[in-house]
């Protein structure tokens, strides 16, 4: 009899184990996708959307006809509650599904509760991106709360692009600490200087309070007019494993072991940014990750399935980021070095297609 394994979500690592399953298929096996969206979205070609570089179809793949290539079936819900002792998942609308093993690799929100109900935009859940992007760019004073990798590379991506087509304000970005506040001064220093150069205007040590139709607060109480916010801070984790009363983080990111297993449970498996290594608790929530933790969790799944020893996922000791820093530049960053160039954006740019040609 065929055991039913449900992938829940359509991440990195998801992706991968899809891939792998087409090449070397996991045998009596019913593989499902669970998904809220047709598409999946490309996180690492966000910034070349903003700026104009990409076309909204080379920055998503399309799941219907993937899942449908690698032998998996796709179904268009999002997931709600798994209640692990039933093995039963619950979704959006009421659908429930029976499965004999489960892996969430289902990202993460950014728009903290207390303004879920505002007028704040998120690239988060992605298949949402292009929409509020469109949207965003085309306006004076559009604002980005958070100085991250991400927020500092949309407001330099947005900026370029109202520059090149003459639309006429500055992107604002507004951060509860420094610019790149993770990373060496240096290089900190340099992304400051190159949003500003762009045009993009910045306060930081600014906390945002509350928020307004067309104005933030910030703890300090400044008032910062805006044409429409851009949420960008820290990840969050979704409800879905607090609600199922399942091991979670202070964050509310489900516990995994080094075999991506969940501890209490390991016929769940769990990948990317929803995540939690419980032998790397604070390892960055990046996509840089997830796509090494693919072949893993696809090796994995195949040993638990024949009843074999499982792998333990090591993370890199450091790992490569490379920012787009508008007009075909690039910031990379690796360790304390760092390096402004466009040759920088020529090998973001070949990591990205390259990335999307393996699943188009």
């Amino acid at each position: 009899m065929r055991r039913r394994l449900i992938l829940v979500g359509a991440g990195h690592a998801h992706l991968e184990v899809m891939r792998l399953h087409k090449n070397n298929p996991l045998t009596d096996i019913e593989m499902c996708l669970i998904n809220p969206s047709n598409y999946q979205y490309y996180s690492g070609m966000f910034s070349g959307y903003a700026e104009g570089l990409y076309t909204e179809e080379e920055t998503r793949i399309d799941l219907t006809e993937f899942a449908e290539r690698c032998g998996v079936h796709f179904i268009k819900k999002k997931a709600s509650r798994v209640f692990p002792e039933r093995k039963k998942l619950f979704c959006e609308g009421g659908a429930v599904y029976p499965f004999d093993i489960i892996s969430f690799d289902i990202g993460s929100k950014s728009i903290p509760y207390e303004f879920a109900g505002s007028d704040a935009r998120s690239v988060k859940p992605n298949y949402q991106f292009v929409e509020q992007m469109n949207s965003l760019r085309a306006t004076s004073t559009p604002l980005i709360v958070g100085g991250g990798a991400a927020g500092c590379e949309l407001a330099v991506s947005i900026q370029t692009f109202k520059n090149k087509h003459e639309i006429a304000g500055n992107v604002r970005l507004v951060t509860s600490s420094n610019v790149l506040a993770d990373s060496p001064r240096k290089t900190s220093k340099k992304l400051k200087s190159i949003l500003e150069e762009t045009g993009v205007q910045i306060w930081e040590n600014e906390k945002v309070k509350d928020m307004y139709d067309e104005c933030i607060v910030t703890e300090m109480n400044n008032r910062i007019r805006h044409t429409g916010v851009l949420w960008l801070g820290g990840p969050l984790a979704d409800p879905i494993f607090t609600l199922s009363n399942i091991d979670v983080d202070t964050r509310g990111f489900a516990y995994v072991k080094a075999t991506l297993q969940f501890e209490k449970y390991s016929f769940i498996f769990g990948a990317g940014d929803c995540v939690t290594l419980r032998t790397y608790p604070h390892l960055d929530k990046s996509g840089v990750y997830a796509v090494r933790q693919g072949p893993v969790l696809f090796e994995n799944l195949k040993a638990y399935l024949d009843d074999e020893p499982l792998k333990k996922f090591e993370p890199q000791k450091k790992a490569m980021y490379i920012l787009s820093a508008g007009k075909k530049k690039g910031l990379l960053m690796y360790g304390g070095f760092s390096h402004y160039s466009g040759k920088a954006w020529n090998l973001k740019n070949k990591i990205d297609t390259n990335f999307m040609k393996k699943y188009k």
